[in-house]
């Protein structure tokens, strides 16, 4: 093989390596969403409970809750079946329908060549309440899965507005990083006109070129600090992380209404995960009874139709009638089945009670960040506005030669120090509200 044969070889197979990776990368890319340009905290939140794929999947398993109901509550209709049977042997036998096949059938086929077609027709006429009871447990299940959806689009609609807050917090630092970088470039330029005029010494100059710097370092870490925040926000909304969005809103002093007894009674009456824990103590109730039930007769109604054909005989018939069972002796089996069903349902009352305990601590504990983030608000606003007069004045007496620099320095680190603050409090109220509304059960 020539050299020119042998390189393009190579070439065609490392094509061929790179062709499946390219292809799922392209896929799971066009998977998701872009979003582009500025957004509100309400439409960042719509966004995500259309996208997020965790909601998807919630609501799949709650498609397939319903159907479930909807398998359960076909046993309790009319079912029919088709059964072809083509046989050959030197005896007589019973032969039975296909695994699966509702209703069931079974036939006496007779030696040599035999075939029949056989129509089955079974419905439900007496089950002690077994199927009724077992399609109000499909049905509980199914309202609970899909509470469990509100749930997980509550669960979501919080990461969205904690990762949007975030956002709105490292903007809002990067806004302080900036204006301490200005103000110190601002008297980098008076401090060192005052040494080249020989009103300074070289030492001052040096002193505001550090402080500069390290100013300027803040910045470039606060904004790297908003590109991640940016990313945990696209990231909560399930859409690409390469859309180039902002976010439009501020951080505002916004406290909630009422008061911790109404928070209580709402959490109380609309958590999901509360209503949906209630539905599959339903769900289990009925579990139970559907277990007792076996205890009771059980009685269908058949209707069968035949059309078959044999080495001796053939023909067309029909068979119509009752089947009563009766259960006798089973080992302890229906005994042992209630059992379980019962504990089972004890389990879920345990579960619902547990879970009433977790949200109420939840609610309380949310409405106490909130009061304390409410006044730690209030405490940083007269700290920062301490803190603007406080380098006015010092930033004056530098300027009139009545201070020294370090002094104006500190001044504007204290003040760029009060804005994070201040920042910081609107970003612990906003949270501390957003966890309240979902401890409560509201989007």
């Amino acid at each position: 093989m020539t050299t020119v044969a042998k390189s393009g070889r190579a070439w065609l197979l490392a094509a061929l390596a790179l062709l499946p990776i390219h292809s799922e990368a392209q896929t799971l890319s066009d998977e998701l969403p872009k979003v582009e340009g500025p957004l509100t905290l309400a439409q960042a939140v719509q966004i995500g409970l259309r996208e997020n794929l965790m909601i998807r999947a919630a609501q799949s398993e709650a498609q397939a809750a319903a159907a479930e109901t909807r398998a359960a509550r076909s046993l309790t209709r009319v079912q029919v079946s088709a059964n072809t049977y083509l046989t050959y042997g030197d005896s007589p036998n019973i032969v039975t329908t296909s695994p699966g096949v509702m209703p069931p059938n079974a036939l006496t086929v007779m030696p040599q060549g035999f075939a029949d077609q056989n129509l089955m027709l079974m419905v439900p006429l007496y089950t002690g309440g077994r199927l009724n009871s077992l399609a109000r447990a499909a049905a509980e299940r199914e309202r609970a899965a899909a509470e469990e959806v509100g749930g997980v689009q509550a669960e979501t609609a919080l990461q969205i507005k904690e990762a949007y807050y975030r956002a709105l917090l490292a903007a809002e630092i990067v806004k302080a990083a900036q204006a301490r970088v200005e103000a110190d470039t601002a008297l980098l330029q008076t401090t060192r006109a005052q040494f080249e005029a020989g009103k300074g010494i070289e030492a001052s100059v040096r002193r505001v070129e550090a402080e500069q710097a390290d100013a300027q370092r803040a910045l470039t870490s606060a904004r790297n600090d908003q590109a991640k925040a940016l990313l945990d926000l696209k990231a909560a909304m399930g859409v690409r992380l390469d859309s180039a969005l902002t976010v439009s809103d501020a951080l505002a002093f916004q406290p909630p209404g009422g008061d911790l007894a109404s928070a209580l009674k709402a959490a109380s009456d609309n958590r999901p995960e509360l209503r949906a824990a209630r539905l599959r103590v339903h769900a289990a109730g009925a579990q139970t009874s559907a277990a007792k039930s076996a205890y009771q007769p059980q009685v269908y109604g058949t209707a069968m139709a035949d059309g078959f054909s044999g080495r001796n005989d053939s023909g067309v018939g029909y068979t119509v009638g009752l089947t009563l069972s009766i259960p006798l002796v089973d080992g302890g089996q229906r005994r042992a089945e209630v059992a379980q069903a019962r504990a089972m349902q004890e389990r879920a009352a345990a579960e619902s009670r547990s879970l009433e305990l977790t949200v109420a601590k939840e609610v309380r504990q949310a409405w106490l960040d909130v009061e304390t983030a409410a006044q730690n608000y209030r405490t940083t606003q007269m700290a920062l506005q301490a803190a603007q007069a406080a380098y006015e004045v010092i930033a004056l007496r530098v300027q009139n030669q009545k201070s020294i620099l370090v002094e104006q320095l500190d001044a504007l680190a204290a003040l760029t120090q009060a804005r994070a603050n201040l920042a910081q409090a609107l970003y612990d109220h906003a949270t501390a509200v957003a966890r309240l509304q979902r401890a409560t059960g509201r989007l």
